[in-house]
Formats: structure tokens, sequence, C-alpha cells
């Protein structure tokens, strides 16, 4: 047998004992300089791949708007435009619907953040979205697209995702949406920019 094959544990003592203080540290730091270096190998795999997963449903989502566009017909006027947006009236509604179909998929939300904004000029308003959800690549998929054909006015703004190891099944992933209607004005203001006005609105 060799040299190698006949050592032992007691001589391995041995040798760190010949070494002394100096020595087993030098060896410590370089296991430790070791370990650092496959965690990070690890980590780059990490972003890596949350980075390519988010790149290939951007990629899915930009081909489902180009497809989307195609299909519909763009109004002929401004005021068409505006009068084919939901009312003000569907706007919880519209939230209600993209948290459920979220949460029929099986996708979990710690928390939703909403903020709302009107531009009352123009008569449109806007209802900003956060939310951060957590659940499978394929679920967060199917949510996406269901949700984008489900509400025409609906648009997402902002995507990103996170996994916990490069084998995990489930991804993290905080959504921006856009809730775009439009605004609830008074009655005058609506027969100015030519919108019927609301039901029960007085003239």
């Amino acid at each position: 047998m060799s040299r190698f094959q006949n050592f032992t544990f007691a001589d391995l003592q041995r040798e760190l004992r010949s070494l002394g203080v100096p020595g087993l540290l030098a060896g410590l730091a370089l296991l430790l300089a070791l370990g650092l270096a496959l965690l990070a190998q690890r980590w780059d795999a990490q972003a890596a791949q949350a980075q390519a997963d988010a790149d290939q449903l951007r990629g899915q989502i930009r081909l489902l708007r180009a497809a989307g566009q195609a299909q519909a017909a763009a109004p002929a006027t401004s005021a068409q435009w505006l009068a084919a947006l939901p009312p003000a009236a569907e706007r919880q509604q519209r939230l209600a619907d993209l948290l459920e179909m979220g949460l029929r998929l099986g996708l979990v939300s710690a928390r939703t953040e909403h903020r709302l904004s009107v531009d009352a000029a123009s008569g449109l308003e806007r209802l900003r979205v956060t939310m951060p959800l957590s659940g499978g690549y394929a679920q967060l998929r199917q949510y996406i697209a269901a949700a984008l054909l489900h509400d025409p006015a609906l648009s997402l703004d902002g995507l990103k995702l996170r996994r916990a190891s490069p084998q995990a099944a489930e991804v993290e992933a905080e959504l921006q949406w856009s809730l775009h209607g439009r605004a609830a004005l008074p009655a005058k203001a609506a027969e100015a920019a030519g919108t019927p006005p609301r039901e029960g609105a007085r003239p």
C-alpha cells in the first residue's frame, strides 16, 4: 500500500501538532476561504437563476401585450378611448378580482399596498398596487397572463423575482400593477368632457 493509504487519524494528529499554532491557523483560514468561495458561487448561481426567470417572464408578458394590442381595435377618438375605460365604481371589484385570482392559484400574499391617483383634467384615475407574492413559478406565470387577459385596463409596471436557492420550487415575487379607469367626475365636468354622468348624479 502507498503512504496515503496507510495514513490514519493518529498520523493526522501528529501532522497538526508538528505544524504548531501558526500552521493550524493558516489551515483554518484556507478552509474558511474555500467555504466562502463556494458560498459566493452558490449566491451567484441563485441571482443568475432569478434574473433569468424574470427576463423570461418579462418577455412572455411583452408577447402577450403585443398579441392583445393586435387583436383590439383602437378607439377612433380620445373620448371613445376614455369611454372604453372601466368607471371608478368598478375599481374595488377589479381589485378584488385581481387578488382572488392569485389566491385561487395558490399564491400567497403577505400584504398588498395600493395608492390612488386622479387626474381631474383628463378624467383618468390610476390605482397602483404593490403585491408581494410567493409560490410556484408556473402558477405565477399563469396568474399574470390570466390577470392581464381578464382586465384589459390593467397593466403590469414592475416585476421582481427571487429564489431562496436554485433548487427551490417556489419563488418570491413583487408585482407592481396599475388599474386604469375613468375618474368619478361631477356631472358638469363629465358633460364637458363628453362622457355620460354617473348614475344617480344630478344635472
